[in-house]
């Protein structure tokens, strides 16, 4: 491969090194070998000049840290993240989703999201953007038993999520195990042709962190939902074997314990004796 490359861009050339096309995947050297005639390398008509002149700039120079976008506006960050996705330039990526993760409020989070939902590539910005709502949710939900429909301000929104979208909002660690199944609940009933895709989306759960007559509760309720025989008997293993986990758990809790006793227990026979003396 030769020591200079060209990016046709819009129409326009920008020169650049070896090292732009190395500090992205091999989807740039791949190009280069389907162009013929060191012709420029065509880049796709979503990633503007701008962009790509800033990104060469970077990479050229070291900026790792991205400090050359420090005061562009959420939707250059936005598209620049988007263009380095699919570009492969992981290292940029990485720091970038971090810089876009910081600037997510409440009044922001939604463009961030309709932004980068349908894009696989940008799952942990899209999970990064739904903070602010998992927050409020958690905030509605204290103090109560159960997250109704009547007090849920939230609902109008979630509830149109996709399958893919609601699973990553169950993943939020604001969320707790019982809100979490409010939400599922919450949204199987504006969605209940998706019960194909809800014993996926209980799984995600983490039902062991439950006592048994909070999980005896759930499986009641889920009862109620008409997900079929077969589905409600996956669900009860899936139950089971919260159970069995949860139990694991706290023996290997009460084991760790037993075994810092025995550590503990000389030293203090040390000190009776040195009392004693």
């Amino acid at each position: 491969f030769p020591p200079s490359f060209t990016l046709l861009v819009h129409g326009k050339l920008i020169h650049c090194s070896r090292r732009v096309m190395t500090a992205c995947s091999s989807l740039f050297l791949d190009m280069v070998e389907l162009v013929e005639d060191n012709n420029p390398i065509p880049i796709p008509a979503f990633i503007s000049l701008q962009i790509m002149l800033d990104l060469v700039e970077m990479v050229e120079k070291d900026d790792w840290e991205c400090a050359h976008l420090i005061l562009v506006s959420l939707e250059y960050l936005l598209d620049f993240l988007i263009a380095v996705d699919f570009l492969g330039c992981e290292r940029l990526k990485s720091v970038l989703e971090e810089i876009v993760k910081k600037k997510i409020t409440e009044s922001n989070w939604k463009k961030v999201f309709h932004y980068t939902k349908n894009i696989p590539g940008l799952v942990n910005t899209t999970k990064n953007s739904m903070s602010p709502i998992c927050t409020r949710l958690a905030e509605l939900a204290k103090g109560k038993d159960s997250l109704s429909l009547e007090c849920d301000s939230c609902q109008q929104e979630y509830t149109k999520y996709s399958t893919s979208t609601l699973k990553l909002m169950l993943k939020n660690d604001n969320l707790g195990v019982w809100l979490k199944f409010d939400i599922l609940r919450n949204w199987f009933f504006e969605n209940s042709e998706a019960k194909g895709e809800i014993l996926s989306m209980l799984k995600i759960i983490q039902f062991k962190e439950l006592e048994d007559s909070k999980v005896e509760e759930i499986r009641s309720e889920v009862k109620t939902w008409d997900i079929g025989e077969e589905l409600e008997n996956s669900f009860k293993e899936v139950i089971e074997t919260a159970k069995k986990e949860r139990e694991l758990d706290r023996e290997r809790v009460r084991m760790e314990w037993r075994e810092k006793r025995k550590l503990f227990r000389p030293r203090m026979n040390g000190l009776v004796l040195l009392v004693n003396f």
